[in-house]
């Protein structure tokens, strides 16, 4: 199940320096706190009855009801040793709500650990949530995407990107990006050109496909300005391309924890680290994401092959 891949390591490590530090802590890592929360995807324990899920469980401080929250199933079993309640995984916003509609107080992150108190104030300073929902209205066919890969051409950005004295300027280039059509690398056990047609490979009925993951020196998604590019990855598994939504990747990044997106990797190396990410997801959202390529992580594409 989908929780049981969930971690929080990033969120977990600045909640344990704030509690260590305590009076002495930095502002900065209070508001990375934040930043985490914002993007993370948190386990939250559950009442079940015969078969079913009955309420959330809860505790009351003071006169108000709060929550079990977990940064991962590991901090639950530890929470539940015995496997009396259950566990459900959401979303920040989905708990957000659920403290704006005065369902609970707030929540207590990792009872037997942390023990880090969410309280209202906390989830009350936590605004502009990124978006999970990418809705298909307006987006381009599966042909249309086909004919922006063949035709894709970011000579701007890859000399903005070639440029040492470019280092560092990241809101220029994200607008760079903005301008560009990239690339990320999917990757399958099993060879999967018999499903395609034309050239592009449908993701709409199941997933034939998962995105490369970079695990040197951390893990990393990976972008690319060209299927060269692409060609310079080594993994014995099949490759196959796909034209990204920039926000999406990013926001799939700091959702599943990763340490940040490498631009084409094993040569020109941009390594954009999730510090980076999260300081500049709101220019990120203005810059990058376009809603035309909501639906491009539905389609994969043969390399190599144009129309």
């Amino acid at each position: 199940m989908r929780k049981h891949f969930v971690k929080n390591d990033n969120l977990k490590r600045y909640v344990r320096e704030f509690e260590e530090k305590w009076e002495d802590a930095s502002d900065e890592v209070f508001f990375r706190i934040l930043d985490e929360l914002k993007h993370s995807n948190l386990i939250i324990a559950v009442e079940i009855g015969v078969g079913c899920i009955t309420g959330v469980a809860t505790f009351t401080h003071d006169g108000k009801k709060y929550g079990f929250l977990f940064t991962d199933m590991d901090e639950f079993r530890k929470f539940d040793p015995d496997g009396r309640s259950g566990s459900k995984e959401f979303d920040f916003e989905f708990y957000k709500e659920m403290v704006d509609n005065g369902f609970v107080e707030g929540f207590i992150l990792n009872p037997e650990s942390e023990r880090f108190i969410l309280v209202r104030d906390i989830f009350e300073d936590i605004g502009d949530l990124p978006q999970h929902d990418y809705l298909p209205d307006e987006s381009y066919t599966s042909t249309e995407l086909k004919g922006l890969r063949d035709s894709m051409d970011n000579a701007s950005l890859e000399d903005f990107i070639k440029d040492p004295s470019n280092t560092g300027r990241y809101e220029e280039l994200f607008a760079e990006i903005s301008n560009s059509t990239l690339l990320t690398l999917m990757v399958s056990g099993d060879d999967l050109d018999g499903f395609a047609e034309d050239g592009i490979i449908s993701m709409e009925d199941k997933p034939l496909g998962f995105l490369y993951i970079d695990k040197i020196g951390g893990r990393y998604a990976t972008v690319y300005t060209s299927e060269d590019r692409i060609s310079d990855v080594q993994t014995p598994l099949n490759k196959y391309s796909q034209i990204v939504n920039f926000s999406q990747i990013t926001n799939y990044a700091l959702h599943d924890d990763l340490d940040g997106i490498i631009i084409n990797p094993n040569s020109d190396n941009v390594i954009l680290t999730r510090d980076v990410l999260l300081d500049y997801w709101p220019a990120l959202e203005r810059y990058c994401n376009d809603q035309r390529l909501n639906t491009a992580i539905m389609h994969m594409f043969l390399i190599g092959q144009e129309a």
